[in-house]
């Protein structure tokens, strides 16, 4: 319903502007209704003054009278759009940026903000001017030609008025939810209404008190308003009491019409009001529970539910670079480490543990790096952990650190675990086996096999954090890390890729090919080791 010009609304308000018309016409239509339902006698003179004359005389006068009525909306409607097209300058060029592509300056923005929240509340002010001006001037000239008394013109005033308290009542949700679903997003892609400086706001309890107080309360005033000045003119009325219960029973009824239209719309709109968002957030945190941590709650208005859009929005943007933290931990670290650090289960000074260590080192390496390019050595480098990695991860095992060409892997820490030997033998049979796959591609593609060694034990560990203050990592100290590092290099001496110590073939809970046992003394040992290759 756009009853006002272009020239007259700005660009990119036209909606704003015919919400305002539309209002204020149906308001003025409310009025209308309920003088002709009110048995009042200068109502009842000027009924009769139209049925009176049968059609012919009934059809002019009703049309005159309409034109009139049109007249009053289009002078209301039209001071008040020029009144909040002055307001709505800022707004209006912010609007018009926009759309060109071009980012309005802070200052501009900040105005346009701040008028665009206060619409709603800058609307009501203007629209109760107006229908004050029309109530005084419509009533008083009624007054003035002896139309009315005294008493009845200021009381059908006041009446007027409280159509116009609901009126604008209605087109100040009304106008809230267009600004909300049409403009807020333009200008507040980011949310945050409640930063900006001057604008006004409705808490959820006020909506809640608005609606009884509108819906109930001056209803009820308008019929007992009416009812006073009906009874105030009845003595001097000349009209049967049974067409004078009908009269009033006949208004009452138009009223509980009337009021039962507009309480809906109120009802509709303030409900929409708070339970639109709050959905639109259940179905955000739904998306959350999925693992979605894109998704953002729009915020759309800057009372109680607006802040708690923000603050979700924070928090979900707080998870998703928690997330992000926990999968980029994860490639440094490996995701039972990373779960035991994040929730804050090792022990700062380190706990004692009963674990199996595995050191794996490639042959020849030096040789190797001096006869390839560095970028050959990184990617061939990277395949062969890879491998090994997966093999470690698939039985229970953790990588604690890639070291040069050696990697150190645990097997029962930081999760404890009973066949913890069984599962690091298991996991250095399949490197193995993951080492054959992978040489024979490197044979394939005109390039030597690469071979490695094995060396595992079992024992007491220290594990915990290890490094300095600032900096930690996840370590494992003691003489059992050192024996296994022992034992790997005692896998060039014996001539095997597997070399596991008594201690682990002891804790083995199954039946492994082993070769012949034999005993070393090795850097760091006060006695000799017993190892045995795994064949």
């Amino acid at each position: 319903m756009k009853f006002i010009p272009n020239m007259i609304c700005p660009p990119g308000l036209g909606g704003l502007c015919a919400i305002g018309t539309a209002a204020t016409a149906i308001g003025v239509v409310v009025v209308a209704i309920l003088n002709v339902f009110t048995p009042l006698e200068y109502f009842l003179a000027r009924r009769a003054e139209v049925m009176g004359g049968g059609w012919e005389a009934a059809v002019p006068i009703a049309i005159r009278r309409g034109l009139i009525l049109v007249g009053v909306i289009l002078v209301n409607t039209t001071l008040i759009s020029w009144l909040m097209s002055r307001s709505l300058r800022p707004l209006s060029t912010c609007l018009q940026m926009l759309s060109q592509g071009s980012q309005p300056d802070p200052e501009t923005l900040a105005q346009g903000r701040r008028r665009l929240l206060n619409i709603p509340f800058g609307f009501v002010p203007f629209n109760m001017v107006g229908w004050l001006a029309a109530s005084l001037i419509i009533y008083g000239v009624s007054y003035l030609v002896h139309n009315l008394d005294q008493r009845s013109a200021l009381v059908l005033a006041i009446r007027s008025l409280m159509v116009g308290v609901i009126s604008s009542s209605v087109a100040f949700f009304w106008l809230e939810e267009h600004a909300r679903r049409k403009l807020v997003p333009l200008l507040f892609p980011e949310g945050h209404l409640d930063q900006v400086a001057g604008a006004h706001r409705i808490s959820i309890r006020r909506r809640i008190y608005a609606l009884y107080w509108l819906g109930n309360l001056l209803p009820m005033v308008i019929l007992l308003v009416t009812l006073f000045i009906l009874q105030y003119e009845v003595e001097f009325q000349v009209i049967s009491a049974a067409d004078y219960g009908r009269g009033i029973i006949l208004f009452t009824l138009v009223l509980a019409g009337v009021t039962f239209v507009s309480v809906a719309i109120l009802n509709h709109l303030v409900a929409r009001s708070i339970s639109h968002p709050l959905e639109q957030m259940v179905r955000g945190v739904r998306e959350v529970q999925r693992g979605n941590y894109q998704i953002r709650f729009p915020v759309v208005s800057n009372d109680e539910i607006g802040a708690l859009g923000d603050a979700g929005n924070m928090l979900i943007q707080g998870l998703a670079e928690r997330e992000l933290l926990h999968n980029l931990f994860g490639k440094y670290v490996t995701p039972e480490i990373r779960d035991e650090i994040l929730q804050g289960r090792i022990a700062f000074l380190g706990d004692r543990r009963e674990a199996t260590v595995m050191f794996a080192d490639l042959r020849n390496f030096t040789v190797y790096v001096e006869a390839h390019p560095p970028e050959v050595v990184i990617a061939d480098m990277r395949a062969y952990f890879t491998a090994m990695h997966r093999a470690i991860r698939a039985h229970g095992g953790v990588v604690l650190q890639f070291a040069g060409d050696q990697i150190e892997a645990a097997f029962g820490v930081p999760v404890a675990r009973p066949d913890h030997a069984d599962a690091a033998v298991r996991a250095a049979l399949a490197m193995r086996a993951a080492l054959a796959e992978l040489n024979r591609q490197r044979v394939a593609e005109g390039r030597e096999a690469i071979a490695h060694g094995v060396g595992i034990h079992s024992g007491k560990v220290l594990a915990g954090n290890s490094g300095s203050e600032d900096q930690s990592a996840y370590a494992l100290i003691g003489d059992t890390v050192n024996l296994a590092s022992r034992i790997q290099d005692l896998t060039k001496k014996i001539g095997c890729d597997i070399l596991v110590s008594q201690q682990t073939a002891d804790r083995l809970q199954e039946i492994y090919p082993f070769g012949e046992p034999s005993s070393h003394q090795v850097k760091g040992a006060s006695r000799p080791v017993l190892v045995m290759p795994v064949m």
